[in-house]
């Protein structure tokens, strides 16, 4: 096997990996609730680097949401939806209600509480923790070949 394939090979081993992760980390953090944003995780290599491409609002559950910070049209609705998802049934409250409370709960004081109001950095523990075991894969890879290339170059 040439250097491009073993390269390619290992790209492809973490990219899997990578996309495993973070699905696995979504549902660690009991941050899964529709599968929209597990279902929409996919990697591409591009030459020699990976791209991994989710859903818009991974960020929002990285990163959470600050307090005060504008909250998008249609978030109590979005809420109402995440509710039913998880079996969240309001005892005093109508859904709707409930929805406009935690929509409201979030606009004052961010988003997610077991974090600190802050994201549950998903994205960063999963590729950090890949990055770690591949690097000497991904470095045998890259200096396969490497010294005969050297020695054309003689």
């Amino acid at each position: 096997m040439n250097r491009e394939q073993l390269i390619k090979r290992a790209l492809e081993r973490l990219g899997s990996e990578a996309i495993e992760r973070l699905r696995s980390n979504l549902s660690k953090d009991r941050t899964r609730a529709s599968n929209k944003l597990h279902d929409t995780m996919y990697y591409k290599i591009i030459g020699t680097s990976i791209e991994i491409f989710m859903t818009s609002y991974a960020i929002t559950v990285d990163e959470g949401r600050k307090a005060g910070a504008r909250v998008p049209k249609g978030f109590a609705k979005d809420i109402e939806r995440w509710m039913g998802f998880k079996g969240i049934s309001p005892q005093k409250k109508t859904i709707r209600e409930s929805a406009r409370a935690i929509a409201n709960s979030i606009y004052k004081k961010g988003a997610i509480k077991r974090f600190g109001y802050k994201g549950s950095n998903f994205i960063d523990r999963a590729v950090n923790n890949v990055m770690n075991e591949f690097d000497d894969d991904l470095l045998t890879a890259w200096m396969s070949g490497l010294e005969e290339e050297l020695n054309k170059i003689k």
